[in-house]
């Protein structure tokens, strides 16, 4: 049980980051597939650079 479960747990890890951005991007009106992959490639610094880009959703009224 123990190399599964920290497979499993690093698998889980591996992807909770770029998911997280993806998210995030599609919140701010951006394409979650591209920014998933950025995600993937660089973790933290693609939430940071989503974090400061214009907001592109339709939330005028």
């Amino acid at each position: 049980m123990g190399a599964a479960f920290f497979i499993m747990l690093g698998i889980t890890a591996l992807f909770s980051i770029p998911l997280i951005t993806a998210s995030f991007a599609k919140r701010m009106g951006r394409n979650p597939i591209a920014w998933f992959f950025i995600g993937l490639l660089l973790p933290v610094i693609a939430s940071f650079i989503l974090f400061f880009l214009p907001d592109l959703s339709d939330s005028e009224e």
